[in-house]
């Protein structure tokens, strides 16, 4: 067998107790409900959207840290727009605003630069616009009181005690804040700790509770495991997708992390790869031609054109529609390519017999074309035995691995056994159902 490309290693934790998983190709686990399928699935999916997206994620991490000074430099700018007589002045603010908020994507150093560069402009124009006090008596003046709510405002973002009204604001303290937040995260993209991906785990799984092990192999070379404090970068794998149900397009879940990102995924635009299986899809399958519009207020809507004319909302068809679908539009944006994982939870769920055998067929051929890596978790015997078969016949059967959860004793434990092509013992827990049949049909 030639070496795998990636290789999983999972012990003691939640319903799983070893669990030591290919992914070459097409990478099946059936096991009882609670067997660890989903828990296998997450994990996988928060490794790779961390290791292959740090530097995005860190600067997610960045814009959430700078949010309270963000907003207290709208409030200051607000006041002096108000007394500034100055257009000039009142211009030259919104516009370095405006700068600071497309910053997003650009590189640390030049981020950190403009808001040094506002918060040192602010505060020179707040100290030649805003009289720090108040009455024309000089021997009985008073603080001014919208200095006073700034300077509260400051004390509460740099978790200041105490702060004399005489004193100058203090902000040099808020471009040293600044500074500090953006060595932390330089820092980060340098060293890529694997605390990152620990953060991500705990806020998953409610319990807090870590893998005893979790280890990833590329080519049998460790790039990542909680035992190492940073991640490697990953090659085999640069982009991933998780699909648990195809009732997620156009559904804003902020409890559903992996949905929002399917969503975005979905809607942005690209170019069309591999227009062969997409008018696989729209001609063998569906019948039609699934598409994404902008919709009103920045909205975008998803359409689905069958081929006799009639368009509808992809949102209100059958799930079936909306399954391949979602395959459709990530072709056509050209978000699969050979470096995506592609995760896929009951993909049979809410299919009709014949389309069950369209998208066992469609998941080989976009890993014989396309070169997609899928795990896929199935209870559907017709999905387990179609993609056994149709790999043979394409000749990609060596891409395969299936795997089966088994309980230890009678421990809510399972184990996962490598069974190469064979599916015999996957059918041979599916048989429990008819077994149930027998004994509640006598």
């Amino acid at each position: 067998m030639a070496t795998p490309q990636i290789r999983i290693k999972t012990e003691d934790f939640r319903a799983i107790g070893n669990a030591n998983i290919i992914i070459n190709g097409i990478t099946v686990v059936a096991g009882e409900n609670g067997c660890g399928k989903s828990t296998i699935s997450k994990l996988l999916y928060y490794l790779y959207k961390t290791a292959s997206n740090y530097e995005v994620l860190v600067s997610q991490e960045l814009r959430i840290k700078l949010q309270d000074i963000q907003h207290f430099l709208d409030i200051v700018r607000h006041d002096i727009n108000s007394l500034a007589k100055d257009r000039n002045i009142r211009e030259e603010l919104s516009r370095e605003l405006y700068i600071l908020r497309r910053n997003t994507g650009k590189p640390i150093d030049e981020q950190l630069s403009n808001w040094l560069k506002l918060i040192k402009n602010i505060s020179d124009l707040y100290s030649s616009q805003l009289d720090l006090f108040s009455g024309d008596n000089k021997e009985i003046r008073k603080p001014n009181p919208r200095n006073s709510r700034i300077r509260f405002i400051m004390k509460d973002i740099l978790k200041l005690e105490n702060s004399d009204e005489n004193d100058p604001l203090p902000f040099t303290k808020i471009s040293e804040l600044v500074e500090s937040i953006f060595k932390e995260a330089s820092g980060k993209i340098k060293s890529r700790p694997t605390s990152l991906f620990t953060e991500a785990l705990r806020n998953i799984f409610t319990d807090g509770e870590l893998p005893k092990v979790f280890d990833v192999m590329e080519f049998e070379e460790p790039i990542v495991s909680l035992n190492k404090t940073s991640l490697s970068i990953p090659y085999s794998i640069q982009n991933v997708i998780y699909i648990d149900t195809p009732m997620m397009i156009g559904v804003d879940a902020s409890d559903y992390e992996h949905w929002d990102d399917l969503n975005e995924l979905l809607s942005k635009s690209g170019k069309l790869s591999f227009s062969s299986l997409s008018k696989t899809i729209s001609k063998q399958i569906i019948h039609g031609d699934v598409s994404i519009e902008d919709g009103p207020d920045y909205a975008n809507d998803f359409l689905y054109q069958r081929d006799d004319g009639s368009i509808y909302n992809l949102l209100d068809c059958a799930t079936g529609v909306k399954s391949f679908g979602i395959l459709q539009l990530l072709l056509k944006n050209g978000s699969l390519t050979d470096k995506t994982l592609l995760i896929i939870d009951e993909p049979e769920s809410n299919l009709h017999p014949q389309w069950i055998i369209e998208y066992a067929h469609l998941i080989v051929l976009l890993n014989k074309i396309v070169g997609i890596k899928f795990f896929i978790a199935s209870h559907n015997p017709d999905m387990v035995s179609a993609l056994k078969h149709i790999a043979e016949k394409e000749k990609i059967d060596s891409n395969l691995n299936f795997y089966i959860a088994e309980k230890r004793n009678d421990k809510y434990i399972y184990d996962y056994k490598h069974l190469g092509i064979q599916i015999d013992p996957i059918f041979a827990s599916f048989n429990i159902a008819l077994e149930r049949i027998h004994q509640y049909g006598q």
